[in-house]
């Protein structure tokens, strides 16, 4: 037999199994291996290494047969410094069984157990037999999706080979060198740029040049770019940001810079465009169309010539002076209609990427749109071109330029400039709506104590909204705010400021009976009432009256969940409004139920008297 199936049960009820990874794609993950170390698997394959992963579990036979050979393997690829990274993964075994088998195998590359997130992970590739072999390209492409059969060392030697992965020395560390350079800011005769080196980077040198300067430059003196870079170049190390001077307003430049490791081996050349700006500028604001950091489409020229003018803030994220105005201009959103009236605000950064830009506007409170470095923020700022930092522009709906720069960046100026256009103030509108993370709460009461649900509320209004009560006819409730989901403060009386979340306990009494009771919650706020299902379940005196433990896994599950116990017989799904989802006879101690049709949420097995929760995430 080619390999353990973990499912076999689920070939008599004809769920498919795959006996190899159906991804083409990785999906990332973050885990822990079993020596405590944490594994990213982006940062490996954006680090430009390949990464080989065993799927694989301490019991089963083929896996014991295949981990000396992929072992073995690893040391002729270079031991995890040169072109690939192995790892190996298990869904079944914790870390003390996991340290076990690296120790009867000599495994020195890192081996994630359950305690690490083992089962999540080979829940989110789909493995269904073991051991699955995979190898993943720096691109996240997935292009072996099950090496079988091993019948040696060289056979995943020769397999990576044909994907350009070749075996190293596991004696000679392999560097990757690297320099990112960011665009700080940009005048008519400077240009003040910051470069940032890698950790495999050890020095660099830079320059900013036209094209034509370098070109001349480098025949001159008989070198590639690299080389040119290297010898000719201002000498770098660490974080260095610098001001190149005496340039000519608008030209196009370019800024160059080469890394070197610690052997003096040149990396690759990094070339950021720039272009002076003209000192002057035309009246005419040029069109763009961008990507703001909630995946929405900003077409400037349609809004102008909607009616609405346009307040743009050009800010540095990670820039306190960028950081003092936000206070004020966030306020002047408020002030003018919050986007609904005579002006439309937006924000555009040219360095921050959109991981950065949202941590901005969730500092700031920001609703309006943010346009990052990711989304063409960097583009539009040159096109402009921006000079300084913050620069709060104002644009009319004929496109022209009714303020180029709102200076000093203030809520008394921008109220100025405002009025010099004759653009009126306006109540925001009133939305009328709190978000609820989930509309159904799932409560335990295991006799010695509850625990409680969770749900997240969101103020989605533009004034503050007040809790005012919480009640429920089936069961006696308390909601709590904060870190304590027992001694949290009241939720009767708390205000949530707009765009502002509370994190709120609940937790039921009454029942007193084993079961699973349904049942509604009533949130009377200051601007309507809400409801939320309740599944309450009464779990006291279960283990003493059922000693034949019942169990199940994986959960959360995708495509299957398996219930174990030693007499099953009657297997009975329910979801959370307790409307019965299927129903099986169960023969035996093991029974697996397919999930694949099952929407994403919380579901429930009812075998005998016994009650067990379970995730389906898709």
């Amino acid at each position: 037999m080619k390999k353990v199936f973990t499912l076999i049960l689920a070939l008599a009820f004809g769920f498919g199994l795959k006996a190899q990874c159906p991804l083409t794609t990785a999906v990332d993950f973050t885990a822990t291996d079993c020596h405590g170390t944490e594994i990213h698997l982006f940062d490996i394959l954006d680090g430009g290494q390949a990464v080989l992963i065993d799927f694989f579990y301490t019991t089963c036979g083929p896996c014991q047969q295949a981990t000396p050979k992929i072992a073995e393997s690893y040391t002729i690829m270079g031991c995890n410094m040169h072109d690939v990274y192995y790892m190996e993964i298990t869904p079944y075994d914790a870390n003390a069984a996991c340290q076990n088998w690296v120790n009867n195998y000599g495994i020195e590359y890192p081996t994630i157990g359950t305690t690490g997130g083992g089962a999540a992970i080979i829940n989110q590739y789909q493995i269904g037999a073991f051991p699955t072999v995979i190898l993943i390209m720096p691109d996240r492409s997935i292009v072996i999706q099950d090496l079988w059969p091993i019948s040696n060392a060289q056979t995943i030697v020769n397999a990576l080979g044909q994907h350009g992965v070749m075996p190293h020395d596991c004696n000679t560390p392999s560097y990757n060198p690297q320099v990112s350079i960011t665009i700080d800011q940009v005048l008519e005769t400077e240009v003040t740029a910051t470069f940032t080196p890698n950790e495999d980077c050890a020095s660099y040198g830079y320059m900013l040049a036209t094209e034509a300067e370098i070109q001349e430059s480098m025949g001159i003196a008989g070198l590639d770019l690299p080389e040119y870079l290297w010898t000719y170049g201002m000498p770098g190390s660490g974080v260095i940001s610098n001001t190149f001077g005496d340039l000519t307003p608008n030209t196009e430049y370019n800024i160059y810079a080469v890394p070197a490791d610690i052997d003096g081996n040149l990396g690759e050349v990094v070339i950021e465009p720039v272009t002076t700006t003209p000192g002057g500028g035309d009246d005419i604001m040029p069109d763009f169309t961008a990507t703001d950091i909630e995946g929405n489409e900003i077409h400037l020229y349609d809004i102008l010539d909607a009616g609405q003018a346009v307040l743009i803030n050009f800010f540095l994220t990670g820039d306190p002076f960028s950081e003092q105005p936000m206070q004020d201009v966030v306020e002047a959103y408020r002030l003018y209609g919050c986007n609904t009236h005579d002006v439309f605000f937006m924000e555009i950064s040219p360095n921050g990427h959109d991981d950065a830009c949202q941590a901005w506007a969730d500092q700031f409170g920001v609703q309006y749109p943010t346009i990052s470095r990711d989304g063409g923020g960097n583009d539009i700022a040159q096109a402009i071109p921006v000079g300084y930092y913050p620069t709060i522009m104002l644009i009319r709906p004929d496109h022209t330029f009714a303020n180029r720069d709102i200076y000093p960046p203030s809520l008394e100026q921008i109220v100025n400039a405002m009025n010099a256009e004759g653009y009126e103030q306006h109540e925001c509108p009133t939305t009328g709506e709190l978000v609820m993370s989930n509309d159904t709460v799932y409560i335990v009461n295991e006799g010695c104590y509850i625990v409680p649900g969770e749900i997240t509320i969101t103020n989605m209004n533009f004034e503050a909204i007040q809790i005012l009560e919480y009640t429920s006819d089936e069961f006696t409730i308390q909601c709590h705010e904060g870190d304590d989901p027992y001694y949290g403060n009241d939720i009767a009386g708390l205000f949530i400021a707009p765009s502002d979340s509370l994190h709120v306990y609940v937790s039921a009494y009454g029942m007193e009976e084993n079961g699973l009771y349904l049942g509604t919650m009533r949130l009377i706020t200051s601007i309507g009432n809400y409801e939320i299902t309740i599944v309450y379940e009464q779990t006291v005196g279960v283990e003493e009256s059922h000693p034949n433990h019942c169990s199940l896994y994986p959960n959360p599950a995708n495509d299957f969940v398996t219930l174990k116990s030693e007499n099953l017989g009657m297997v009975r799904i329910f979801n959370v409004l307790g409307q019965k989802v299927d129903e099986f006879e169960a023969n035996g101690s093991e029974f697996c139920i397919n999930t694949t049709s099952y929407e994403n949420g919380i579901y429930f097995v009812k075998t005998g008297e016994q009650t067990l929760r379970f995730v389906v995430k898709h």
